[in-house]
């Protein structure tokens, strides 16, 4: 059986009234900056993909993302009566969301605030399982630290406050290593019917979810591991038991799976698929005459992991401490931690880790330590040598593991013999609420090791800083300074035209004189695709607007956009410059 909740002088109704302030500070934070932050790049295509699925009950409108997350951010527009606009009529891919926007033009960002809140409710989902998981393991402190970790972290709210899968995926991994925990203490068929069921769930938010296949089994061996010098044999019912309910998990996990996409294409054959994905073409070219079976997943799902597989095949730029590389870094995550943790949080970690080598006396279940490092480092090792780097949010399912490791740093409270380690904690626990000082800017958030949210920059780029979210606070600048017409390099997806920008695009490679606009993306020699006034797309390649950082900008909105008003002697300069560093024919 896990552990008993053990009283650190708190009663229930205290202990749960201060959980629940803390994560209704965190929810209304989250609601504020989820109507303050402009449509994100991923977020312009999740949310009429979901209404479409509501809408049509089809889910292959868009199929690179499983739905589940999608329909909950969309269920307040079923309600709103918001309309999806004339989706036949579309020709080009991605272009659902632009129908969309015509449709609910009036209504646009409101629409948005509204399906981000269902994200809002599966964050504060994290903070009542991380509540309930520490109160069991170390109890009410180490509970109360946990919750307040997540509550305050840049990390957790700048996601809590999009609408994009990966809040809900990692909802998902929490509460599938939670009951996994839990089972493990006491296998019973009820525990084994929920696991299967959040499994299912899980496989609808993300593909990242398949690793909870191994990565749990990985889990339950550590728990399930007979201690040293044990004599109890397991019987073979126990065995059978097991078997039988590990397999039953999966079967039901894969019903669910079926079910979320209302069994379309389910059991198609292997060999009436046309993969584009190298691996999945090997896996259809190996399984030979078994190609001809069922797969007993829906056709949309294996054909979306098919084309993610395709897109992570491929090469991405990826930018680490202002190197670029196509191959990624063995360190990106690694660093994206180091930089993009508070010091507050990183100090109770290593706190922590400080009492698993001196335990003073308490008991250290380094079987628990090994479970929660299990999703932990099964993410980032996966991460680490995949290509596709391009933000935290990739191994977002590993922070509340990190943070639940953390909280037991709450130890220390109770240990007069080591008053420094409890002082340290009391500062990390005064220093956890300063990340909100950023608000609404968490997405840009980078500690102060990294220079903070002006010079995150200089470490790590897209959705670790510029996703597009600062757009509508660039119009009331613009009107302020009575600027009509702007050069505008913007790393996002929404029109400019949605915000009433008018714009052209910046000349490539060199500067002329006017005001410009451009995202910290492109500053930072980030290649991508960008539209043009008319909405045609425009390739931006490496280093193309990186003639900008020569130039001091004028102003900055938020962290993301730098505006620029460039003299003929700015202009002037900036060619002496090259002139002056171009090498002598």
């Amino acid at each position: 059986m896990p552990p008993t909740p053990q009283n650190n002088g708190l009663s229930p109704r205290q202990f749960w009234l201060a959980i629940g302030v803390m994560l209704t500070v965190h929810a209304g934070v989250a609601i504020d900056c989820a109507r303050r932050v402009t449509v994100t790049h991923d977020e312009y295509w999740h949310l009429p993909v979901g209404l479409l699925n509501w809408k049509t009950g089809r889910f292959d409108f868009e199929n690179l993302n499983p739905p589940l997350t999608r329909l909950c951010g969309a269920l307040p527009l079923c309600f709103a009566g918001a309309n999806t606009g004339d989706y036949e009529a579309v020709n080009e891919d991605h272009g659902y969301e632009e129908a969309f926007l015509a449709a609910n033009r009036d209504r646009y960002f409101a629409l948005f605030w509204l399906g981000r809140l269902p994200n809002v409710a599966f964050s504060v989902g994290i903070g009542v399982i991380l509540a309930l998981w520490a109160r069991r393991f170390r109890g009410d402190a180490a509970a109360l630290l946990t919750v307040l970790i997540w509550s305050c972290s840049a990390t957790a709210l700048a996601n809590a406050s999009l609408m994009t899968p990966d809040i809900g995926v990692t909802f998902f991994f929490v509460a599938v290593f939670y009951e996994l925990w839990n089972y493990a203490g006491q296998p019973t068929w009820g525990r084994a019917i929920s696991l299967g069921v959040l499994l299912g769930l899980a496989q609808l938010c993300k593909y990242t979810a398949v690793l909870l296949y191994p990565m749990g089994l990985v889990g339950w061996l550590i728990l399930s591991a007979r201690r040293r010098g044990s004599t109890a044999p397991q019987t073979p019912r126990n065995l059978k038991t097991t078997l039988a309910q590990g397999l039953a998990m999966c079967a039901l996990s894969l019903a669910v799976l079926n079910a979320g996409y209302l069994f379309h294409g389910s059991g198609s054959s292997l060999k009436s698929y046309h993969f584009a994905s190298r691996s999945m073409q090997r896996i259809q070219q190996r399984a030979g005459a078994l190609s001809g079976l069922p797969v007993p997943l829906p056709r949309d799902y294996l054909e979306g992991f098919d084309r993610q597989r395709q897109i992570m095949e491929g090469q991405h730029p990826v930018y680490l401490d202002e190197v670029w590389s196509v191959n990624g870094f063995a360190s990106y995550f690694a660093m994206a931690l180091v930089y993009k943790l508070s010091h507050a949080e990183q100090l109770l970690a290593l706190l922590t880790a400080c009492f698993l080598f001196c335990p003073d006396g308490e008991k250290r279940d380094l079987r628990m330590q090994a479970f929660l490092w299990v999703p932990i480092v099964g993410l980032m090792i996966v991460a680490s040598t995949s290509t596709m780097q391009l933000g935290l949010r990739y191994i977002l399912p590993a922070i509340p593991f990190l943070f639940l490791f953390a909280g037991q740093a709450a130890i220390w409270l109770q240990r007069t013999r080591y008053p420094t380690r409890a002082v340290l904690v009391g500062l990390a626990i005064v220093g956890l609420p300063t990340t909100l000082r950023f608000h609404p800017h968490y997405l840009a958030y980078f500690n102060e090791l990294a220079g903070g949210p002006e010079n995150g920059r200089y470490h790590l780029l897209d959705s670790n800083l510029d996703w597009g979210q600062d757009l509508r606070d660039l119009k009331p600048y613009l009107d302020q300074q009575g600027i009509a017409d702007i050069g505008l390099a913007y790393y996002g997806t929404l029109p400019p035209s949605a915000v009433d920008i008018q714009f052209h695009l910046p000349p490539g490679l060199a500067p002329v004189p006017g005001w410009f606009a451009v995202s910290v993306n492109y500053v930072q020699g980030r290649p991508h695709i960008l539209r043009d006034p008319e909405g045609k797309p425009h390739v931006a390649g490496l280093d193309e607007f990186a003639y900008f950082r020569f130039f001091e900008p004028k102003t900055h909105i938020g962290y993301s956009i730098n505006v620029y008003h460039l003299s003929e002697e700015d202009v002037a300069l900036w060619r002496d410059a090259v002139r002056r560093n171009s090498p002598s024919p």
